[in-house]
């Protein structure tokens, strides 16, 4: 259905004060042919780049100053708009959380994921394909269920002329309004009852009157 190259092109932030920490995340991601990757230094300036175009992952520090990781990530779980974006929690507090504290707030606030630092290449790697993989599959579920919901609605239809009203409560062409909202295209035949009824006087016609003209 799609593959690596399919999840290189997608949209990854990533979210670190340290710049040490974000250059070694876009590395690592960069040998592994992402090519859509964006270094967000706080959580304020992340929520700014979400407004303007949303990620398909986020990749989030928790310890960071002024909005924490755990703020950045309520705040956009209470987003319809991003609420569904998977977000992978990188942290070293469970270097000092002997009870993983961080770990359950982490999924108890909706993250996907969670990466302790140091990690190695396998694991930033291998999380971060599972993430994309799953998040594109919601991608293309959510497209499938729009193409559902257009194709189910009730269509109001002309008895004489057989039209039918769009969304926009114009009266279109049956072939028409099909080929705008699916990716269904038409081509033209003719059915044994249309045959009999329109062509076959037709030709009759047409016979008869060549035989009269000779």
């Amino acid at each position: 259905m799609f593959d690596d190259v399919d999840l290189q092109g997608m949209l990854i932030y990533i979210v670190d004060d340290d710049l040490n920490n974000l250059t070694l995340v876009s590395a690592v991601l960069g040998q592994c042919n992402y090519n859509r990757l964006v270094e967000v230094s706080s959580g304020e300036r992340l929520m700014q780049l979400v407004d303007q175009q949303v990620p398909d992952l986020i990749l989030l520090d928790i310890m960071m100053p002024g909005i924490s990781g755990f703020d950045v990530l309520e705040l956009l779980r209470a987003k319809p708009v991003t609420q569904f974006i998977p977000i992978i929690m990188l942290t070293a507090a469970n270097l000092y959380d002997k009870n993983m504290e961080s770990l359950r707030k982490s999924f108890e606030l909706g993250a996907c994921d969670y990466i302790n630092k140091p990690f190695t290449r396998v694991e930033l790697e291998m999380r971060v394909k599972a993430a994309l993989r799953m998040e594109k599959h919601r991608q293309m579920l959510k497209a499938a269920l729009v193409k559902i919901h257009t194709l189910e609605k009730l269509l109001p239809i002309c008895s004489y002329c057989k039209k039918v009203r769009n969304d926009d409560d114009y009266w279109q062409e049956v072939e028409v309004y099909i080929s705008e909202h699916t990716d269904t295209m038409f081509s033209h035949s003719i059915c044994p009852s249309c045959y009999e009824v329109h062509v076959r006087p037709q030709l009759d016609s047409l016979r008869s009157t060549r035989k009269q003209d000779n």
